[in-house]
């Protein structure tokens, strides 16, 4: 398991897409497959950064590792407030983008990307586990 630890800030952004995009590549990861978790980490990554801490400073950190069947996993760490993304609420599609309600866009987004996806909230932090399906 690879982990890098940063701040939760908007220059800590590129280097940890980068931490998990570079070894997935080097792995035979499809460019599909790369466009996918780089929107996936974008959006969970922003959240943290936007609304995890606020008034406050705090890390992130992401551990990542994939196995000889090409999964990876990618669990990001925050010790932020204390929020599960997966029980927002989906957003109605079928009402028009001008009256819909702001938000839940993007962890759809997340939960149609990844291959799998789970929450849990250890002592005092959130950690999101994300799977990825490297290889057909």
């Amino acid at each position: 398991m690879k982990t890098i630890q940063l701040s939760a800030t908007m220059e800590s952004l590129e280097p940890l897409e980068a931490f998990v995009l570079e070894p997935a590549r080097a792995l035979g990861a499809p460019a599909e497959m790369l466009g996918d978790m780089k929107l996936v980490l974008e959006e969970v990554l922003v959240n943290i950064i936007s609304y995890g801490y606020p008034g406050s400073r705090g890390d992130i950190r992401v551990d990542w590792t994939a196995d000889e069947n090409g999964t990876c996993r990618i669990r990001i760490r925050d010790w932020g407030v204390p929020f599960n993304p997966l029980e927002a609420p989906a957003p109605d599609l079928d009402v028009d983008f001008t009256e819909r309600t702001v938000g839940g866009l993007g962890i759809l987004l997340v939960r149609q990307l990844a291959h799998d996806v789970w929450y849990e909230r250890d002592d005092d932090s959130n950690v999101l586990t994300l799977c990825f399906q490297l290889r057909s």
